[in-house]
């Protein structure tokens, strides 16, 4: 029923005066979405272009002499604006980055809510920051693979490339957020789960039902495999990479206290919790290291998922430790 041809009438019968550039955008996110079967119990498509049509009517593409540019910064890509209702992305941008952009901010156009402006999870706390820019540049990557029928290789990217400590590899194939895609691509390994989950849950929330859903998920995992963290620590650390990254992306007096290696003089609650911390690369790699060893240590018993697992583990000595000791896990 729902061909692309269908899509594209169904987008035009909610707002028949969109142009044919915004509309083709538009069109490729929606197929993509629902020939995934990402449309969550209770939502319908017609109800996901109403809300990505109540904050984005318009791609607009903006360079250094526009306002926007001298808001955003020069670091940023893109922006979805609901006061203007445009999607403003970053002229000069290469392809195909700048196409995934576009569905990167449509994206969370179809997932903001509209009580309180807030996209994904968990609109209260903002919990699972991280979860919610990993999932939103993963599937922005999916639609562009599907609408122009081509792949990417996974990419090992060393960490001082990133805005992150040196001393690691990043595994990723994405073009963008690549930190966060291979968090979420162990979370997605420990779940047993694929990534479409993360998307799924994001689409939830009403009454944090995402967030609930993703925590019941955690907690059976844990009970299976034996793992004690509580699944308020794991988002807390996941969190916390978030931060550290979007302290050194965006225009702030801590950015380049954070890029050369340094510690914000602010302390900043992650969470709602009454100990706020300090943002650097060094406390981040701390983070990134307990979340890799206590989840990849659950799976020992399971030598598929163990194998899987240590592919994204990050920092080198560890990668050497388990290329040395563990590479005939799958055996056990």
């Amino acid at each position: 029923m729902y061909t692309y041809d269908y899509i594209k009438k169904l987008i035009l019968s909610r707002k028949n005066d969109l142009d044919e550039n915004t509309l083709y955008y538009f069109a490729n996110y929606f197929y993509v979405l629902v020939s995934r079967g990402l449309i969550p119990r209770g939502r319908s498509v017609e109800s996901l272009i109403d809300n990505v049509l109540y904050y984005a009517r318009e791609v607009v593409f903006y360079d250094e002499n526009d306002d926007v540019y001298k808001r955003l910064g020069p670091d940023a890509k893109g922006l979805s604006d609901p006061e203007t209702k445009k999607i403003y992305i970053r002229k000069n941008l290469e392809e195909p980055l700048r196409e995934m952009v576009i569905y990167h901010e449509i994206h969370h156009a179809a997932q903001t809510n509209k009580r309180d402006n807030a996209i994904g999870i968990n609109p209260e706390y903002a919990f699972g920051r991280l979860i919610v820019e990993g999932q939103t540049q993963w599937f922005a990557e999916e639609v562009y693979k599907t609408i122009h029928n081509t792949s990417f290789d996974e990419k090992e990217i060393p960490s001082d490339k990133l805005r992150m400590a040196a001393g690691g590899i990043v595994v990723s194939a994405l073009h963008n957020y690549e930190l966060f895609d291979c968090m979420l691509t162990k979370l997605a390994i420990f779940l047993d789960v694929d990534k479409d989950f993360f998307v799924l849950i994001n689409f939830m929330n009403h009454d944090n039902r995402g967030i609930k859903y993703l925590e019941d998920i955690y907690e059976a995992r844990c009970d299976e495999l034996g793992l004690e963290i509580p699944f308020i620590n794991i988002l807390y650390y996941l969190d916390y990479i978030f931060a550290v990254d979007y302290q050194g992306y965006v225009d702030n007096p801590n950015k380049e206290i954070v890029l050369s290696g340094g510690e914000t003089k602010e302390a900043y609650f992650i969470h709602n919790n009454p100990h706020p911390e300090r943002l650097s690369f060094k406390r981040q790699k701390d983070y990134i290291d307990i979340f890799d060893k206590e989840l990849l240590i659950s799976l020992y018993q399971d030598g598929d998922k163990f194998n899987e697992f240590s592919k994204y583990v990050i920092d080198n000595g560890n990668r050497k430790i388990l290329e040395e000791n563990y590479s005939d896990q799958k055996k056990v």
